[in-house]
């Protein structure tokens, strides 16, 4: 068992994409592994028609971010920008 650091916080270790991350955070561990379970979920969906890793990742980003705001009620980033983001991703 690992021991927590000076803030006393044990680490959650999630993964994503396969990858082994160790979080420090004040949120619950059983839910911060359901959000990496659903971040891992959308990264992969994304990574199929974006195979780079980097670009996956910052698209997962917009869409999650895309989502939260719509369920907040704020302005969502209209469709045709994350297109146009995506587009942009996808040339360079």
């Amino acid at each position: 068992m690992e021991l927590a650091d000076k803030s006393g916080i044990p680490p959650t270790t999630i993964k994503l994409l396969g990858k082994e991350y160790r979080i420090r955070s004040e949120m619950d561990p059983e839910h911060l592994q359901r959000v990496a379970e659903y971040v891992d979920r959308v990264l992969r969906e994304v990574r199929a028609s974006t195979p780079d890793t980097q670009d996956a990742a910052i698209l997962t980003a917009l869409n999650i971010a895309s989502e939260l705001m719509s369920t907040r009620g704020l302005t969502a980033v209209p469709s045709e920008r994350i297109q146009a983001l995506i587009d942009l991703v996808d040339s360079a």
